[in-house]
């Protein structure tokens, strides 16, 4: 189960980082099941706007990636997910967004 579950991060570290080196602009959008994104979000820059999206679209994915800024500790955090989504309504959708992850 270790072996699968960092293969995982791996292939969304890989992912990422593809993402990230494109030339081409990211066409993330967000499924209109979830609560619009907030205004720390869109405020933001386009990169940080478009990992909101991504995660709130690959949340199984998201939620394989430990994180290590100590939220885990204050605010009883236990994935990357957790920095980004605050609470899930009916059929995954995200009801509130974490700000966590601005930073």
């Amino acid at each position: 189960m270790k072996k699968l579950s960092s293969l995982l991060v791996l292939c969304f570290a890989i992912v990422l980082i593809a993402a990230a080196c494109s030339s081409n602009k990211a066409n993330v959008t967000l499924d209109k099941k979830h609560a619009p994104l907030p205004d720390y979000v869109l405020n933001a820059p386009e990169k940080v706007q478009e990992t909101y999206k991504m995660v709130s679209n690959y949340p199984e994915v998201v939620a394989q990636v430990p994180c290590y800024c100590g939220c885990g500790v204050s605010d009883g955090h236990k994935s990357n997910l957790d920095c980004f989504i605050g609470h899930f309504g009916g059929d995954n959708a995200v009801s509130e967004w974490d700000p966590m992850g601005i930073s």
